[in-house]
């Protein structure tokens, strides 16, 4: 049995995917699911050229279509099945892109988490080593200046005011740091700053002029105390020995200089 034209137009009419036909440029017919998708009456679209309607940038794979319900998308496909006519086909693949794009930004909400310390928001342990044995190779190619501060809290707080000592901490860092210089989170209680361009006597100076303003890192009397080293590359260091060295120069105490 061969089904009529007017059988397939009312099967098409029914359809749950939008139909469209063009004769000569211009629209012939739209199926009542089409102008569901567009948001438009069929009887509104006749007549018209693509580029008239919400369907003007049918190309684009997805097609974006803006309607009073919010965003749709839909999935174009073409054929050319009359004489001087064209016929489009349109799939709603609304909740598969917005999926999709959950999924994009979950992927980089999580991204942003591997490297950044939760407490404070630098760079945490893996982030800030990485970008210092970066620094280390640039210095071993050009032996450009390099230096580092290791900064450690010992403070005598509940768990709750040690996290809001080390916020406080890594803001008046930021502040007062380059911008060219990183800052990040070694372990809960331990900056280590990268100071690219930096020799060791301007380190030390640098590390004297940062800890002497108490007021700025909101330690109070008696709460606990900052211990710090500084270390520069030298030739023939690596990420480990720079990280040792700078770990056996803060048995230097500078709670003197805090109280």
């Amino acid at each position: 049995m061969v089904a009529t034209l007017e059988e397939l137009a009312a099967v098409l009419e029914q359809a749950p995917i939008g139909v469209l036909v063009l004769k000569q440029g211009r629209i012939a017919w739209v199926n009542a699911r089409l102008a569901e998708l567009i948001d438009q009456p069929q009887t509104e679209c006749l007549g018209k050229r693509l580029a008239e309607t919400p369907l003007a940038e049918w190309r684009n794979d997805p097609l974006a279509i803006d309607t009073k319900s919010g965003r749709r998308w839909l999935k174009v496909s073409r054929l050319e099945p009359l004489v001087g006519g064209e016929a489009f086909y349109f799939e709603d693949c609304t909740e598969q892109v917005e999926l999709k794009q959950t999924v994009s930004a979950l992927g980089e909400r999580l991204k942003a988490l591997e490297i950044t310390d939760p407490v404070t928001g630098l760079k945490n342990r893996r982030a800030i080593l990485k970008e210092l044995d970066r620094q280390i190779s640039r210095s071993r190619r050009y032996q450009n200046p390099l230096a580092l501060i290791r900064l450690s809290l010992e403070a005598n707080a509940a768990p709750e005011r040690r996290q809001e000592l080390m916020r406080a901490f890594s803001q008046t860092l930021r502040d007062k740091l380059r911008w060219a210089d990183e800052i990040g989170v070694l372990d809960p209680c331990t900056f280590l700053v990268v100071l690219p361009e930096t020799s060791l006597e301007d380190a030390k100076e640098l590390v004297v002029k940062l800890l002497s303003d108490r007021i700025a890192f909101q330690l109070q009397d008696n709460e606990g105390k900052l211990r710090y080293g500084v270390a520069a590359w030298q030739k023939g260091d690596d990420l480990n020995k720079l990280l040792k060295r700078i770990e056996q120069d803060q048995e230097i105490d500078l709670s003197a200089l805090l109280s």
